[in-house]
């Protein structure tokens, strides 16, 4: 073969194979969709324009339910402890995250953040000591519902986990608890900014 058209048709294959590793933006219509923007699930009931809003508020972040290690293990305390530093954690990442270019003429308009959580693993210490690569990480799954205040309905819905593994001397169940819940917080402002 003419080395010429070799090197033309090496061009239109990368060129093609590059527009097609370019990320469709992911859709706003309503659905529900798995490994949307990064969450893990997301329900769009109705879309929104998130530059109408001034604020984020998280009204809810209820822990009630959530199963806890034995009384008698070991993490049974270090969990109770987490639990409780789980939302300003959350709070923080959304905060992070989330980019306010609401306009001028949507003043005081609320997004309404409301999270349950969903799963609390405190995972090994140990194992993260020894094993690594993964092992005994901290795990937190939350759900969750953005809400427009002034008229409570429902916009979307969203279920995300996540899993940390690496900390000094394998992470102490705390600072992963809240490195993790601080991430899961950032990826739910992240979804915010999509709309």
């Amino acid at each position: 073969m003419n080395p010429i058209r070799l090197n033309i048709l090496a061009s239109v294959v990368a060129v093609f194979v590059s527009a097609s590793a370019i990320a469709a933006p992911a859709p706003t219509t309503p659905g529900t969709y798995r490994d949307w923007h990064g969450v893990d699930e997301v329900t769009i009931i109705r879309p929104f324009n998130a530059a109408a809003y001034s604020q984020i508020a998280v009204e809810s972040f209820d822990s009630t339910g959530v199963k806890l290690p034995p009384v008698n293990d070991n993490t049974y305390r270090a969990v109770q402890s987490a639990i409780r530093i789980m939302k300003p954690a959350f709070m923080d990442g959304l905060a992070q995250k989330a980019q306010r270019k609401a306009s001028a003429n949507a003043p005081g308009k609320t997004l309404v953040v409301r999270a349950r959580l969903a799963k609390v693993d405190p995972g090994s210490q140990a194992a993260r000591y020894f094993v690594g690569f993964g092992a005994g990480a901290v795990k937190i799954a939350i759900a969750g519902e953005i809400i427009d205040r002034s008229s409570g309905k429902v916009l979307v819905r969203f279920a995300q986990e996540r899993r940390s593994a690496f900390g000094a001397f394998g992470g102490g169940y705390g600072e992963l608890f809240q490195r993790t819940a601080r991430q899961i917080g950032g990826d739910i402002g992240e979804l915010i900014n999509t709309f």
